[in-house]
């Protein structure tokens, strides 16, 4: 339960599942968990996005297994006290996995009873959350099972038939309840305030390639230490677009000799405050002296390591069979 709400945060219940499974058979418990090296985490995290869920998993399966001897708390305030889980999933856990009478609220709830009661509200709003909360206890049901029940009532409604936008109304169990629907303006609501624009950044994706001493290919990589992607690997990603001398002089900088360098075309990923437009170059270098923050990966162990999502179309390119030329074959 625990690792399934962690994933389905800002992630599709269809889209997770196989990943559920996976992760799942690669650690089964939460000692083996907090056991795992993080790179291995990340491996078997890798795909899903949003990372700092991954790291939050970690740290929290260390502290439940010194804490609580591997088990779960029960109590959502406790729960809340574990990294990457917030009141909406300690909300989650508590009422389906223990059957405690603990709303949780998230994006469906909150649609849900804007819709029932026909309320304005902005839902964007700490203020509008901390109303519904209290407005759910009042309601919640108090025996177990039925918490368990209600609480999995008000995600399934909200995921299969209050829907943004083209609600299903015809077809829900509650219609003859919900205000907004007597009133047609089931449509309308929720009130949300539109999010701010993602900005859009320029990045230079740099496939850097050396042979070592038996002709065995090498790829220069980094394991990144920023908030965004913390902790995956990835090729040599500068700022702005760089065209062939700019790449060579960079790669001079840091002290490698570019032998060829050709292109890779271009790619664009969706972060969700920031755009990444992506150009490629392939570049082959002489000398393979190790840049500082930098390792050379063994290219036939690409695979082993955890690469964003994001940079997919130049790790597509970087695992194929051979590289002659300077061209991808």
């Amino acid at each position: 339960m625990w690792i399934c709400e962690i994933m389905a945060q800002q992630t599709r219940i269809a889209t997770l599942l196989p990943y559920y499974e996976r992760f799942m058979e690669r650690f089964p418990t939460v000692r083996a968990l907090a056991a795992a090296e993080i790179g291995d985490l990340l491996k078997a995290w890798e795909g899903l996005g949003y990372y700092s869920r991954a790291h939050n998993l970690h740290k929290a399966a260390c502290i439940v297994v010194e804490r609580y001897g591997g088990e779960l708390p029960d109590d959502p305030v406790e729960l809340q006290t574990l990294p990457g889980i917030g009141a909406y999933t300690a909300g989650a856990i508590a009422s389906i996995a223990f059957g405690k009478p603990v709303p949780a609220i998230d994006g469906n709830a909150l649609r849900v009873f804007s819709r029932i009661e026909a309320n304005h509200a902005d839902i964007s709003l700490p203020a509008t959350k901390t109303s519904l909360s209290s407005y759910l206890k009042k309601i919640f049901p108090t025996e177990s099972g039925e918490a368990r029940a209600f609480a999995q009532a008000i995600m399934e409604l909200g995921a299969l038939i209050c829907l943004p936008g083209r609600p299903n109304c015809e077809g829900c169990p509650v219609h003859e309840y919900c205000k907004a629907f007597a009133c047609g303006i089931e449509r309308e609501l929720p009130v949300k305030s539109p999010k701010k624009p993602q900005r859009t950044e320029e990045k230079t994706v740099l496939i850097v390639l050396a042979s070592d001493s038996v002709g065995a290919e090498k790829i220069l990589m980094r394991c990144r230490t920023e908030k965004l992607l913390h902790g995956l690997w990835e090729f040599c990603v500068q700022d702005g677009a760089m065209d062939e001398s700019a790449v060579r002089e960079y790669l001079a900088s840091i002290g490698l000799v570019a032998d060829g360098i050709s292109q890779l075309g271009a790619a664009r990923h969706v972060f969700t405050h920031v755009i990444w437009n992506m150009t490629g170059h392939l570049c082959r270098v002489a000398a393979a002296v190790e840049p500082e923050e930098y390792r050379w990966i063994p290219r036939e162990r690409l695979g082993e390591v955890a690469v964003p999502t994001a940079l997919a179309f130049y790790r597509k390119q970087a695992r194929v069979d051979r590289i002659e030329g300077g061209v991808f074959l």
